[in-house]
């Protein structure tokens, strides 16, 4: 079986998904890890700089999503872990460069193909529910499943805020607005696979809802 859960930023679809995938024990998969892990990758084995991540070649793009080389896992013990040549570089994908960095190489149509079938072979052998901002409209069309979250713009703020104030990186509420405005923005306009709700998706406004109730509402839903 598999469940797609997209959604814009911070409506909350990371936490969601794997508590899903833990009341089910169902395979979490997380697409947002992989974009970092090809970032940290492209800029850590290759020297890329943030400018040169604004097109990546298509060598390097194949030679840091071989599936021989780069390897997800996932267990409810260990949570999810990325693997590279065999090295365990999982530690190192919440590094402010890699936030300000993941944004730059997400549009690109070569790393979106890559990092697609990466996930359809990760997808292959497990019962998995899978989030991401394509996973219902593009890389699992046809999911048992699919759920778009969303949240009101204040209510996203204030979440992505007290996210950054515990990584010690503090902003006005005003200016978290923009920032996840912008990144709505650019989300939902860009050329290759831009954030929609997916065909069939059943749509949850978590706005109001705590966490457990948000979890309820897609399980719900599933047990039918």
């Amino acid at each position: 079986m598999i469940i797609t859960i997209d959604g814009p930023a911070a409506s909350g679809k990371s936490t969601i998904a794997r508590m899903t995938a833990e009341h089910l024990s169902f395979y979490y998969l997380n697409t947002g890890l992989l974009y970092r892990a090809v970032t940290y990758l492209l800029i850590n084995k290759h020297e890329y700089s943030q400018q040169d991540l604004t097109t990546i070649k298509d060598g390097d793009v194949s030679e840091y999503t071989d599936i021989k080389r780069f390897v997800y896992s996932y267990t409810a013990q260990e949570g999810s872990v990325v693997i590279y040549d065999n090295q365990d570089i999982t530690g190192f994908l919440k590094d402010p460069l890699i936030d300000s960095s993941v944004s730059l190489i997400s549009p690109q149509k070569n790393v979106r193909e890559a990092l697609s079938h990466l996930q359809r072979e990760s997808a292959q052998d497990h019962d998995v529910v899978v989030e991401g901002r394509d996973v219902g409209s593009v890389v699992f069309p046809h999911a048992d499943y699919k759920f778009f979250l969303t949240a009101s713009l204040e209510v996203r703020a204030q979440r992505w805020r007290k996210y950054q104030d515990e990584k010690g990186n503090y902003y006005s509420l005003d200016r978290v607005k923009e920032l996840v405005e912008q990144r709505d923005l650019q989300d939902k306009t860009r050329k290759i696979s831009p954030l929609v709700v997916p065909s069939k998706a059943i749509t949850i406004d978590n706005s109001k809802l705590t966490l457990e109730e948000s979890i309820q509402e897609i399980l719900k839903h599933i047990n039918n």
